[in-house]
C-alpha cells in the first residue's frame, strides 16, 4: 500500500467555505418519516425533503455521521464534497472518477481503472493500492469487516481486498447464468456481508457471499417493478434492504430507484418510467443513511446536475370523528400560518390531515394530526404561496376547513 499518493499521479486538493459555492439548496416539504433504523414497509412512500445542485454527474456516497455528500465527476476527473445543506466544502483531482463509497471509519473509497484511493473525510489522500484489472467500474466497502470489493466490467467478475489492501481473492465470469456476470457496472454490500452487483445487460441483481458465493439473482429487462432498464446504482440500508438506481439511458424518460428486500423481494419504487423526478435519463447512483433517507445524483433539465434526498412516509389512515371548532370571530392569518382548533369526539382517538380551500383550491399545505378521543387540540397550517397571495389580496377571505369527519366555513383575516 502506497500512503503518500499515487506514482506519477498529482492530486490538486481545493476547499471553499462559501456557504452556496456550486450549489443552491431547495426547500421541500415532508409529511412525516419514521424513526432511525426503522424497516421498510409495503405501501411506504418517499417525499422529496431537499434538493441542491452538485457539479458532478456520476457517482454518490454519503457520511452516515457527518451527513456529507460526496459526488463524482466524470467530465473533469474531480470527487466533490458537499455538507448536507449542499454548501460546496472541498474538491480534489483525481486520475479518473469512477466509483466511490464510504466505509465504516468514515473514510471515501474511489476506485478508478488503476486501484483504489482512499480518501479522510475532508478528502485529504489517505493511502492507495492497485489493482490488476483495468475495467473497475465501483467499489463498495462492507460495513462490518471493511472489506473492500471492486466491479470488472473487463473480465466480469468482482475481486475483493482487505481493508489494508491485501488480496482475497475474485470471483465471476462472462455470461447469463448463476454466478455469472455481464458489464457489472454497481456493487454494494449489506449490513450481513452480503454482495450484490448491478449486471447492465442481464439487466438484474446478483446476490452472493463475502466470499463470491452464488446466493441468487433478481430481475430482467424491462419497466414492470422488480425489472430494470440498466440497474447503475446500488445501496443497501442498516435492515439490509437494496436499492437500484435504474437508470433510463434515454431509451425511457425518467427512471427509477427500486427498493428490494436483501433476496430480492419487491417493497416499493421512487419515481417510475415515463412519470420520473429524476429528468431525462433517471437516477445515476443512489446511497441511504441510517434514518432511511434516500440520497439520488441525477441530471433535471431544470437544475442540471442534482442530488434529492427523499426522506420515507407511510400514508396515514384517517381515525376517529373530527370537527372544526367555530372560531370567535375571524381566523388571524400570522405570518404565513394560521391556527385552528380541532376537537376530537369521544370514543375513539382522531387521526387525519386538515386542509383550507377557497372555491375548491387548497390554499394551505396538508397538516396531519392527532388528538385523543374526547379532547381539543390547536393545529397550525401553512399557507402555500399562491394561498398567502390569494389571502393578502382582501382584509376578510371565506375559506373551508376540511377535516376526518366534518367540514367548517371559516373567515381569514389576513
Amino acid at each position: 500500500m502506497q500512503l503518500n499518493g499515487r506514482s506519477g499521479r498529482r492530486l490538486r486538493r481545493r476547499t471553499t467555505n462559501l456557504a452556496v459555492a456550486g450549489a443552491t439548496a431547495l426547500g421541500l416539504a415532508v409529511l412525516g418519516a419514521p424513526a432511525p433504523g426503522s424497516a421498510v414497509t409495503p405501501g411506504q412512500g418517499y417525499q422529496p425533503v431537499r434538493q441542491f445542485v452538485v457539479d458532478g454527474d456520476n457517482d454518490i456516497a454519503v457520511n452516515v455521521t457527518t451527513g456529507d455528500v460526496y459526488v463524482t465527476d466524470s467530465v473533469f476527473d474531480r470527487v466533490k464534497r458537499y455538507s448536507p445543506s449542499g454548501a460546496l466544502l472541498a474538491s480534489v483531482d483525481v486520475a479518473e472518477a469512477d466509483g466511490i463509497d464510504v466505509g465504516p471509519q468514515g473514510h471515501l473509497y474511489l476506485a478508478d481503472e488503476d486501484g483504489v484511493t482512499v480518501f479522510m473525510p475532508d478528502l485529504s489522500q489517505r493511502a492507495y493500492f492497485p489493482v490488476e484489472n483495468i475495467g473497475v467500474t465501483d467499489v463498495a466497502v462492507s460495513p462490518t469487516t471493511g472489506d473492500v470489493y471492486v466491479t470488472d466490467v473487463v473480465d466480469d467478475e468482482v475481486i475483493r481486498y482487505s481493508a489494508t489492501g491485501t488480496f482475497l481473492g475474485r470471483w465471476g465470469s462472462s455470461g447469463s447464468g448463476d454466478g455469472q456476470l455481464d458489464n457489472p457496472q454497481s456493487i454494494a454490500v449489506g449490513p450481513g456481508g452480503d454482495v450484490y452487483v448491478g449486471e447492465r445487460w442481464n439487466n438484474r441483481v446478483s446476490r452472493f457471499s463475502a466470499t463470491g458465493v452464488f446466493l441468487g439473482k433478481w430481475g430482467q429487462l424491462g419497466t414492470t417493478p422488480g425489472s430494470f432498464h440498466w440497474p447503475r446504482g446500488l445501496a443497501t440500508d442498516n435492515q439490509g434492504n437494496v436499492y437500484v438506481a435504474d437508470y433510463a439511458d434515454g431509451a425511457a424518460q425518467g427512471g427509477r430507484v427500486q427498493v428490494f428486500t436483501g433476496t430480492g423481494g419487491y417493497l416499493t419504487s421512487i419515481g417510475a418510467f415515463n412519470a420520473a423526478p429524476f429528468g431525462s435519463f433517471g437516477p445515476r447512483d443512489v446511497d441511504v443513511d441510517t434514518a432511511g433517507r434516500v440520497h439520488v445524483i441525477a441530471h433535471a433539465p431544470s437544475l442540471g446536475n442534482s442530488v434529492t434526498t427523499f426522506a420515507p412516509f407511510v400514508p396515514a389512515t384517517d381515525t376517529g370523528t373530527a370537527t372544526v371548532v367555530k372560531p370567535k370571530g375571524a381566523l388571524k392569518l400570522q405570518g404565513k400560518r394560521i391556527k385552528i382548533t380541532v376537537k376530537c369526539a369521544a370514543g375513539a382517538a382522531c387521526t387525519g390531515v386538515a386542509t383550507v380551500t377557497v372555491k375548491g383550491k387548497s390554499i394551505t399545505k396538508p397538516k396531519g394530526y392527532s388528538i385523543p378521543a374526547g379532547k381539543k387540540k390547536v393545529i397550525t397550517v401553512k399557507a402555500t404561496k399562491k394561498g398567502l397571495k390569494l389571502l393578502r389580496k382582501k382584509a376578510v377571505t371565506k375559506a373551508l376547513v376540511t377535516v376526518h369527519g366534518g367540514q367548517r366555513t371559516v373567515k381569514i383575516h389576513r
